[in-house]
């Protein structure tokens, strides 16, 4: 084990508040896949929504955390003919490609809408694997605003690979490794409109209440998360849109963490944007559509924290259209 990663592991080991913080992943593309915090957003869209995401955090420190992920959601309910008023619409929000939070109000019918989610991270010889399937129920309540209500239900794998760690005794080594399964629940509500989004949601809810594996001896609890996130459209001209959005994490016992963006949209193509973690660090973010069907997203964070460092995070999305609707600005982000 090198220097850096030994102190990297130590400082680790003696901040329990940086343990809590690496229960969930961090991203800082959430904007582009809310799916990640809200099970309530499950189909939303009129199309298969699939993602995949890489993230390399604290380039420059060995067995730094790396975080990936693969997404999937989609509508259950038989698409219906949108009516004629609403094909040659102004381009909503969501053809701004703010990622599943704005969505066409072709026919206020409710709906049914299903995901899942696949999460990896590693963080030196610790590793956490998660599978979660989610159901969302989407109601009207008005012509133009919809809420949905979703939840997620899954597994989390936990693990310390004991071959990662250097002992005086190297036979010590395989003592070390644990593995444990515990369950995982999170809910969600979601309000949204062709101007703006809303949502609630928590997650680990079940984490403390059952564990499968030779964890006994951890002394680290599972905490619950709630994130708050909103976000509105302002036209800043005919091919300009400007997203400002906003995102409160709760974590006990750290301090609430505020996330505050802004992305600038041109032309349906491409985009670019800020964002601002409270206490932690800044990030620019950059992206482009190719062919209105499938997203690349960028992020550069600079660490303002004690650890430092720079962070790197790729999103690739694809849209996978029913094929009896036509492909049109009006049904993309």
């Amino acid at each position: 084990m090198h220097l850096k990663t030994a102190s990297f592991l130590l400082l680790l080991l003696l901040s329990p508040l940086r343990v809590f913080a690496q229960q969930k992943p961090q991203y800082s593309q959430y904007m582009l896949n809310n799916f990640l915090l809200n099970p309530a957003i499950s189909g939303i869209e009129e199309y298969m929504d699939v993602k995949t995401g890489f993230r390399n955090q604290w380039t420059g420190i060995d067995d730094a955390p790396q975080n990936f992920y693969l997404s999937l959601h989609t509508k259950l309910t038989k698409n219906e003919k949108p009516a004629p008023a609403a094909i040659n619409k102004t381009p909503s929000f969501a053809a701004s490609r703010e990622a599943r939070s704005i969505y066409r109000s072709a026919n206020a019918v409710p709906h049914h809408g299903i995901g899942l989610l696949l999460l990896h991270d590693n963080i030196g010889p610790f590793s956490r694997t998660e599978v979660n399937v989610s159901y969302a129920y989407h109601l009207p309540l008005t012509d133009k605003v919809k809420l949905a209500a979703g939840a997620a239900a899954g597994v989390a794998q936990h693990a310390l690979r004991g071959e990662g760690l250097v002992f005086a005794n190297p036979g010590d080594a395989a003592g070390a490794s644990w593995t444990t399964y515990r369950p995982n629940l999170s809910l969600g509500v979601w309000l949204y409109a062709s101007g703006f989004y809303a949502g609630l949601s928590a997650s680990e809810l079940l984490s403390n209440t059952v564990s499968i594996g030779d964890d006994a001896g951890m002394a680290i609890g599972f905490k619950n998360h709630y994130f708050f996130t909103a976000a509105y459209k302002i036209p800043a001209s005919t091919k300009i849109d400007l997203l400002p959005s906003v995102m409160v994490k709760l974590l006990y016992p750290l301090p609430v963490s505020v996330d505050y963006n802004l992305r600038a949209i041109y032309d349906n193509k491409l985009w670019a944007g800020v964002s601002y973690r409270q206490q932690e660090g800044l990030a620019f973010l950059a992206g482009i559509t190719w062919d209105k069907i499938v997203d690349l997203g960028y992020s550069y964070d600079l660490g303002t924290t004690s650890l430092g460092g720079v962070s790197h995070e790729v999103v690739l999305g694809v849209r996978i259209l029913s094929p009896n609707r036509m492909l049109s600005s009006q049904n993309l982000w």
